[in-house]
């Protein structure tokens, strides 16, 4: 083992005196997902902030010293003509020339590493640790041809999981086109659907509804089984991460008003406002979170699946959503004027087509998903095999 710190080199602060172009990074430069940088800021230096002082070069490794439990992590591979700064917030690593900077990207995105971050940070708003507590985290020293092989290995499992990535966005993209060929966007005033308020989409006045807040359901009623409660997670990953809060029969029989079923739309009502997932047939019924809507569409005049999609695709619908969402503090969607908001109403037939084409969709979509899990339980397991 050796201490990160021991197998980096020194990295120069760019002269205060320097009066030219830069090429910035900051925090928000780097996706935490794809773990790269995606954007930078050209700027004359004089205009930097202050914290802009890290002269970078490709293949260094940023890591983020603000909240690491995000793993904001990157490999630095830009070619510019302009001098690459990057904001103190990162602590730069530089392989010298004993370590492989790919070997240590991967060891930096391993959760013994993380963990150990986590550990350490200090914070309560923002929690962050400095540059001597990264590079103070011991790292297995190998010999350098043994870190290209373990590099090359995850290498290739990183390129999988990237390309199914890749085709569930194209997919996405498919419905999305879809969806727009056979509706149009429905913000043009001359679209010939009939217009309703989406209330009067439901069968009933309570079918669009915000979940219990703490006066009928407190945290002290979860149990670790029985009835699950339902909350955003579960709605951004599309209902494909399982609920952790349960509550018992007979709570889930006095808050019947606040179940969901399958067809029911799932609205997030704060922090991704308006995020949506209709709630499929495999799920038992449950109830929603405080955070949660709930929209109950009458199925003989719209399909569940086409009121989503219109949801999420639609300008106008999604400029509706934008207003009765406003808040001074956090966006929360007001539910009186949620169910007041315009939405189409196309032919059932051809909601029913688009229906079926978003079904053979997720077909596809789970076909990929299945791939993709294998490869990422892959990649832990080579991870835990190399680093653990």
């Amino acid at each position: 083992m050796a201490k990160l710190g021991d197998i980096c080199v020194k990295i120069e602060n760019i002269d205060s005196s320097y009066d030219d172009i830069i090429e910035y990074i900051d925090i928000s430069s780097v996706d935490n997902n794809k773990k790269k940088i995606i954007s930078t800021q050209i700027i004359d230096f004089s205009e930097a902030p202050s914290r802009a002082k890290q002269l970078i070069q490709n293949g260094d490794i940023l890591i983020s010293n603000v909240r690491p439990n995000l793993n904001a992590v990157a490999l630095v591979d830009i070619e510019t003509d302009k001098t690459l700064v990057a904001s103190t917030g990162y602590t730069v690593i530089r392989c010298n020339n004993t370590a492989y900077n790919k070997y240590v990207f991967f060891f930096c995105q391993y959760c013994g590493f993380i963990d150990s971050l986590t550990q350490q940070a200090t914070g309560a708003s923002y929690p962050a640790v400095n540059s001597g507590i990264i590079k103070s985290i011991p790292i297995p020293y190998l010999p350098l041809e043994t870190q290209r092989q373990i590099a090359s290995n995850l290498d290739k499992v990183t390129h999988t999981i990237d390309l199914c990535n890749a085709i569930l966005e194209k997919l996405d993209l498919l419905v999305k086109s879809r969806f727009v060929e056979m509706f149009g966007d429905l913000a043009s005033p001359n679209i010939k659907w009939e217009k309703c308020r989406l209330i009067d989409a439901c069968a009933n006045n309570d079918d669009i509804k915000c979940g219990p807040f703490g006066t009928q359901l407190s945290k002290d009623e979860y149990t670790e089984s029985g009835i699950a409660v339902w909350e955003i997670p579960q709605i951004n990953s599309e209902f494909k991460t399982m609920p952790i809060h349960f509550i018992t029969k007979a709570k889930a029989q006095e808050l019947d008003s606040y179940s969901i079923k399958q067809g029911d739309i799932a609205m997030s009502r704060k922090g991704n406002v308006g995020r949506c997932a209709v709630f499929p047939e495999p799920l038992e019924n449950g109830i929603i979170h405080s955070d949660v809507l709930r929209i109950r569409v009458d199925k003989n005049i719209v399909i569940p699946e086409f009121m989503m999609r219109q949801l999420h695709y639609s300008g106008d619908v999604q400029h509706q959503i934008e207003i009765v969402s406003s808040g001074a503090i956090m966006a929360g969607i007001n539910v009186t004027k949620l169910k007041q908001i315009y939405v189409y109403i196309p032919p059932l037939d051809l909601q029913e087509q688009f229906a079926a084409f978003v079904e053979q969709t997720d077909k596809s979509k789970l076909a990929v998903k299945q791939v993709l899990e294998k490869a990422e339980t892959l990649k832990k397991a080579l991870m835990q095999e190399y680093f653990g």
